[in-house]
C-alpha cells in the first residue's frame, strides 16, 4: 500500500510519482525589467505556504559558481544559458523540475494540497514552455512593461540596477527578446505562447505598500483564483466572467488563425463599445456596465484571387524573397571593401550556400548566422539589406498581404454607426505605420493590442491622430476556453 499524508491522501513513494496531472504550475516570462520576479514573489507572499517559488536562473547561478565565474552579469548569464541549452533546450526546466520533485517528496502535505501552486520565474526559451506543457495545469503569464519603464528600472548606479549605460541595457534587451538560434533567448516567442498577459508599468515604492498589496491581491483574484478553481473542478466565482477585452481579443486571435502568412499571423476585430447606466440593483461583475457590437473583423492575408506566398514559385515570404535577391548583389563589405565570398559553408553539415543573411540550411534546417566581414567583422547584409529587425526599412510596402487591421477597416464600409459608443480596434499585434494611417483616417478612437511590435512611426501617427492606445491585459485565447468552458 502507498503511504498516506495527514489528510488521508495517498502520497508518492518516490520523486517520480510525487507530481501528477493535478499539479498546478504558473510560469512567468517577460523582457528584462518587466517585473516577473516582483509578481512571482508577490503572489508567493499573498498565497503564503501554499505557494512554492522556483527560479530557473538559479541553475545558471550555481553553475557559474561551480566554474568560479565572478561578477555574474546579464550577458554572462545569457551566454551560460545558451551553452547549457546547446544539446537540450529544456535543460533548465528539467533541472528545476527535479528540484521541485525532491522538495515535494519531503513536504507532500504542502505540495499536494488543493491550494498548492508552484511558481516558475524566468522562463526565457520556448523549449522550457513546451517542457512544462506536459502538465495539463501549467499556465504561462507574460509580464509586459514599456522599454522606457524597464530602462528606468535597470539603468543606473544603485545595486538593484543591473546596467550602467543605456546601450548595455539595449544590447542585452535586444538579445533577450529574440536570438537566431533555437537554444538562445526567445522571450518574444514565450510572450506569444503565454496564457495570460499582465501589464506591469507601474512601480510601487516602499511607502505604497497598501497599494502594492491591493495590486497583487487583484492579480490573485483575477487570474490565480480562476486557475485554481478550474484545477479543483469548482465553479468560477460569479464576479469573474470574461472581461470585455478578453472576449474581443479572443475573437481577434480566432481571426488570426485564418491567416496564411509565413511570418506572423495577426487578427483584428472592430467594435462599437458603449457604457450604460443600470436602472436598478447592483452588479459586481467586471465590465457589467459595458456593451459592445462587433461590426467588422479581419486577418492578414493576400487579396482574394491571389495565391498565398507559400504556394508561389518562390514558396516563401515575398519580402524575404526580395531581400535575398538584393543580398545576392552585394559583392564587398561597405565598411572596408573586403570581398564577400560567393559561397559559404553551413557549420553544422558542410552544405555550401550563398552568403545571404540569417537563414535555414536547406539540408539540416539549422539556423545559419548572418555573414560577417572577415576583416572588420561587420554584419555586411545588416548594413545594406532591409531586414525585419529595422523599423525604418521593413519593405512593408512590398508585402503582398493586406494587414489584419486593413481588412477590418475595409469591412467598415457601409456600416452605419449605432448608439453613442466609441469605435475600438482590437488587434493581436501592435499596428504598423501603414495601418496606423488608416486607423486614424477611419475615425477609430481606441486601439487595444496584445503583442508588442512597436514601430516608432506608428506611435507618432496614432498619437497625433488622437487615438487612445491601450495594452491588453487579461486571459488570452490559449486559456480562454480552458477557464471558461
Amino acid at each position: 500500500m502507498k503511504p498516506k499524508d495527514s489528510t488521508g491522501k495517498e502520497v508518492a513513494a518516490n520523486k517520480e510519482d510525487v507530481l501528477d496531472a493535478s499539479t498546478l504550475f504558473i510560469g512567468f516570462s517577460g523582457s528584462l525589467g518587466s517585473g516577473c520576479t516582483f509578481l512571482a514573489q508577490g503572489i508567493q507572499t499573498m498565497l503564503r505556504d501554499t505557494c512554492h517559488y522556483y527560479r530557473l536562473s538559479d541553475i545558471l547561478r550555481e553553475e557559474a559558481k561551480a566554474r568560479g565565474i565572478k561578477k555574474l552579469t546579464t550577458s554572462k548569464l545569457q551566454d551560460l544559458g545558451n551553452e547549457l541549452r546547446a544539446d537540450n533546450v529544456s535543460i533548465l526546466a528539467q533541472n528545476t523540475l527535479e528540484r521541485i520533485k525532491e522538495d515535494a517528496l519531503k513536504n507532500a502535505d504542502l505540495y499536494r494540497s488543493d491550494k498548492s501552486v508552484i511558481v516558475l520565474d524566468g522562463i526565457r526559451n520556448d523549449g522550457e514552455v513546451r517542457y512544462f506543457r506536459q502538465y495539463p495545469n501549467f499556465y504561462l503569464i507574460s509580464v509586459h512593461a514599456s522599454r522606457e519603464t524597464r530602462k528606468k528600472r535597470l539603468v543606473g548606479d544603485t545595486p538593484e540596477q543591473r546596467f550602467r549605460t543605456e546601450k548595455s541595457f539595449e544590447d542585452a534587451d535586444r538579445r533577450d527578446e529574440s536570438e537566431d538560434i533555437p537554444r538562445g533567448q526567445q522571450v518574444r516567442l514565450c510572450n506569444y505562447l503565454a496564457d495570460i498577459i499582465i501589464d506591469n508599468n507601474k512601480d510601487y515604492p516602499t511607502e505604497a505598500r497598501a497599494e502594492r498589496d491591493k495590486y497583487l491581491s487583484d492579480i490573485v483574484h483575477d487570474y490565480v483564483g480562476p486557475i485554481q478553481a478550474v484545477r479543483n473542478r469548482e465553479k468560477l466565482a460569479s464576479d469573474r466572467p470574461p472581461s470585455l477585452d478578453e472576449t474581443l481579443m479572443t475573437m481577434a486571435y480566432c481571426m488570426s488563425k485564418k491567416s496564411s502568412c509565413l511570418k506572423r499571423k495577426v487578427g483584428a476585430v472592430v467594435a462599437y463599445v458603449e457604457g450604460f447606466t443600470r436602472l436598478q440593483g447592483s452588479d459586481p461583475r467586471k465590465d457589467a456596465g459595458m456593451r459592445f457590437q462587433v461590426v467588422s473583423a479581419g486577418y492578414n492575408d493576400v487579396p482574394l484571387g491571389s495565391p498565398p506566398c507559400v504556394f508561389t514559385d518562390y514558396a516563401k515570404c515575398y519580402r524575404e524573397y526580395l531581400q535575398e535577391l538584393q543580398a545576392k548583389k552585394v559583392r564587398a563589405c561597405p565598411r572596408c571593401g573586403e570581398k564577400v565570398p560567393k559561397k559559404v559553408v553551413c557549420p553544422h553539415c558542410g552544405t555550401a550556400r550563398n552568403p545571404v543573411f540569417a537563414d535555414k540550411c536547406v539540408k539540416c534546417n539549422a539556423t545559419i548566422q548572418p555573414y560577417k566581414c572577415k576583416n572588420c567583422r561587420v554584419d555586411v547584409f545588416d548594413m545594406l539589406v532591409p531586414r525585419d529587425n529595422q523599423s525604418s526599412s521593413k519593405l512593408l510596402d512590398m508585402c503582398r498581404s493586406l494587414h489584419a487591421e486593413e481588412n477590418g477597416i475595409i469591412g467598415l464600409a457601409g456600416v452605419a454607426k449605432t448608439g453613442n459608443g466609441r469605435l475600438v480596434l482590437y488587434t493581436t499585434t501592435y499596428p504598423c505605420n501603414l495601418c496606423a494611417n488608416k486607423i486614424v483616417a477611419a475615425g477609430i478612437e481606441e486601439v487595444v493590442f496584445a503583442e508588442p511590435y512597436t514601430i516608432r512611426e506608428a506611435e507618432k501617427i496614432l498619437d497625433a491622430g488622437g487615438v487612445n492606445v491601450q495594452k491588453f491585459q487579461g486571459i488570452k485565447s490559449t486559456a480562454y476556453f480552458r477557464l471558461y468552458s
